[in-house]
Formats: C-alpha cells, sequence, structure tokens
C-alpha cells in the first residue's frame, strides 16, 4: 500500500507551532465573532468598495489600547483603487479621534505620530500592474509570509483586475478563473495561519443568479470555498447597505459615509 506524506520544512514547522496573534472578535459589525484564522471572505459591490475596506485596513492596524487589533496586513492593490498615502491620512485621522479622548492638547501631534510610525511598520503595502507579476507575487507569497510571520491579514484588491488579459482563445469562466486562484492562494496560506480577504466587481460573475442563490459559505475552511460573503450596494440618501452571508444566517447592516469615516447606523 502506497504512503502519502509532505516532508514540512522548518520555517513551515515554526510557522504553524508558533501562535500567531488572530484577528477573531475584529470588525464585529461584519464579522462578529470572526473571522478565524485561515478564513476566506469576498468583499464586492458595485457602488466601489474602497470606503468600507479603507475602514477595515485601519481598524485592524489601530492600537489595542485604542479599540483596534494591532495586527499585521499585506496588501495587494491590483486595479489601483487603494492609494497608500489615503490609507495613511484615514489611520491619521482615526488616530487623531481616538487619542483627542484621553491626552491633553500639546501632546496629541506626538501620541499621533508615534501611533502612526508603529501601525504603518505592520502594513506591507504592494502595488501589482499585469499578469506576469501577479502570478510571481502569489508564487512567492508563501516566502513573504514566512519572513514576516505576524500578518494576519492577506487582502487582494482586486481578485480579478488580470482576468481578461489571461484569456487567449479560449475562455475560463469567471467563477471558475476566482476558483482556481482561490485554491493556489490557499495551498500557498493555509500553514500560515492568515486570513484572506479578496474584492471582486458585482458583474465578475459566470452565473445570472441573484446573490442569494449562489453557493453558501462554510463553516470550516475548505478549498475554493467562502467563509464570509459581503455585499455592498448604495442605498440612497448617502446610505449604504452592506449584506453579510456565513453557511448559517446572513446579516443586514447600514452605514454612512461622513468626512471620509463611516458611521454605523
Amino acid at each position: 500500500m502506497a504512503i502519502n506524506f509532505k516532508l514540512e520544512t522548518g520555517i513551515q514547522l515554526l510557522t504553524r507551532l508558533l501562535k500567531k496573534p488572530g484577528i477573531e472578535n475584529f470588525y464585529p459589525m461584519l464579522f462578529e465573532k470572526g473571522p478565524k484564522q485561515g478564513d476566506i471572505i469576498e468583499l464586492f459591490s458595485n457602488a466601489g468598495n474602497s470606503c468600507l475596506l479603507l475602514d477595515i485596513i485601519c481598524e485592524l492596524l489601530l492600537p489595542v489600547e485604542l479599540g483596534g487589533v494591532e495586527g499585521s496586513i499585506l496588501i495587494f492593490n491590483t486595479d489601483g483603487n487603494l492609494d497608500f498615502m489615503i490609507i495613511v491620512e484615514s489611520l491619521k485621522k482615526k488616530l487623531l479621534t481616538s487619542i483627542k479622548k484621553g491626552v491633553c492638547e500639546s501632546k496629541i501631534d506626538y501620541y499621533v505620530d508615534n501611533a502612526l510610525q508603529v501601525a504603518l511598520k505592520k502594513m506591507f503595502f504592494v502595488e501589482i500592474f499585469d499578469a506576469t507579476q501577479f502570478s510571481i507575487t502569489i508564487q512567492n507569497l508563501e516566502s513573504v509570509l514566512s519572513k514576516h510571520s505576524s500578518i494576519s491579514l492577506v487582502i487582494f484588491d482586486t481578485l480579478t483586475a488580470f482576468y481578461w488579459s489571461e484569456q487567449s482563445y479560449k475562455i475560463t469562466k469567471m467563477d471558475l478563473y476566482i476558483k482556481n486562484l482561490l485554491r493556489i492562494i490557499q495551498k500557498v496560506t493555509k500553514d500560515y495561519k492568515v486570513t484572506v480577504l479578496y474584492t471582486r466587481p458585482e458583474y465578475f460573475s459566470s452565473t445570472k443568479e441573484v446573490i442569494e442563490n449562489l453557493e453558501p459559505c462554510f463553516e470550516f475552511q475548505t478549498l475554493e470555498q467562502l467563509n464570509y460573503r459581503i455585499h455592498m450596494m448604495y442605498a440612497g440618501d448617502a446610505t449604504y447597505e452592506v449584506v453579510v452571508r456565513t453557511h448559517e444566517k446572513q446579516i443586514k447592516r447600514h452605514f454612512i459615509v461622513c468626512d471620509g469615516f463611516i458611521t454605523w447606523l
């Protein structure tokens, strides 16, 4: 009888055994008690999802004492929707708002600048400009996660940016394209206990069925399957609606954007 086994590198073993800081209980308006290590999250919208994604990034980077997670994050910017300086400015505004409440005015700038420098050291921002670079980046992802073992969240914005440039005479179905990419990404990241969040345009789907009829989300990590599916829509009157689906339920939330900040209703 043939016995199949996989040799584990020393780096993989250390990473697997290392207690990685998780992001459970992070951003409860969307994830409630999750997400767990290894979860896959899909975020899509026809109204642009940058404001929500930006808020998620900033909340993860905020210090624990200011209500954040103080986590490390790896961001792959494939279509230019995210701007590094806008992330920095948004994070600085959040820090300023939070620190103001407990620090005398003369020391606010000092505390904000120090907290900002600490947070930015935990963010890895990678610009990707073409399909070849994207493919090489995914192949090298394991090396990055090995080197920076504190990374808890990996973001692809968007996962589908190079779909058309990768098509030849035989077109790959859009849903299958995403599944194939997720399979590769999960094989690379599964030993490193990271949560993966990716975005896509709402139109990027092979099926014309409405969101409620698409394949369900799963409780545990499985190849090519989602743990969270987040649909963001503009509801009118400067209000956005967010529908979050998991394996067990669906919840709806609403928020407004004012002065660059998200306020949940």
